[in-house]
């Protein structure tokens, strides 16, 4: 980002670098809580100003802003993470990973201004590789009968609208109608990682494939 920026951006920009400081499962977590609460009373404002943008018809500033509020649920997110792990809760912080992933790969895609992000995102790879177990993945098949655009409402295809590109603040996405479940299959590369193998069944119970503690069987 260049050295013109609104002031609302230089303030974001100074919030992030703040954030940034917290990224560790080093620091105090009582701070590092703070630091989420404060990130989440910010991303209010966020909304607010994409909300002045969207109305001044200035479609680029409130991609921006998208791309603004994309960042914060990613430092949200790893923030979580490194919390939950203090907390011995690792599939919980395994989800917070992937949310902060996914959130920093959606910053990129927002707006040109965050292409330096792809640096952090393999940042956020090497945590999911070095902290994390190997996981095993699933992935769902549907068949679906309508495809409808979330931008417009009419049936995808039939508009000029592309999946996962940001259209005045707001990233197109299809919304799926008289869908049926096709099949289940175990994946190398789901497209949420959130969804995968979290117990098989053992002798005395279930294990754990995070931590890979036996745990009783839940009732059916």
């Amino acid at each position: 980002m260049n050295n013109n920026l609104p002031p609302f951006v230089s303030a974001f920009n100074a919030k992030v670098k703040e954030a940034e400081v917290f990224l560790s499962i080093a620091r105090d977590s009582v701070l590092q809580q703070e630091v989420i609460n404060n990130l989440l009373a910010f991303r209010e404002s966020i909304a607010l100003e994409m909300a002045t943008a969207i109305e001044n018809g200035n479609e680029d500033y409130a991609n921006l802003l998208l791309g603004c509020g994309c960042v914060t649920s990613a430092l949200v997110a790893e923030l979580k993470m490194w919390l939950l792990l203090k907390e011995d809760k690792p599939d919980a912080a395994w989800d917070e990973l992937i949310t902060a992933q996914m959130a920093s790969i959606d910053a990129v895609r927002a707006h040109p201004g965050f292409a330096h992000l792809a640096k952090h995102n393999r940042k956020l790879e090497a945590i999911e590789n070095l902290v994390f177990p190997p996981q095993v993945f699933v992935s769902s098949g549907m068949i679906v009968g309508k495809q409808e655009c979330s931008i417009c409402g009419t049936e995808y295809g039939d508009c000029d609208h592309l999946v996962g590109r940001p259209y005045m603040g707001q990233f197109c996405y299809i919304i799926a109608k008289d869908f049926s479940l096709d099949h289940v299959a175990i994946v190398k590369h789901p497209a949420d990682k959130r969804c995968r193998v979290q117990h098989f069944d053992v002798e005395g119970g279930t294990r754990n494939r995070m931590t890979w503690k036996i745990e009783p069987k839940k009732d059916a």
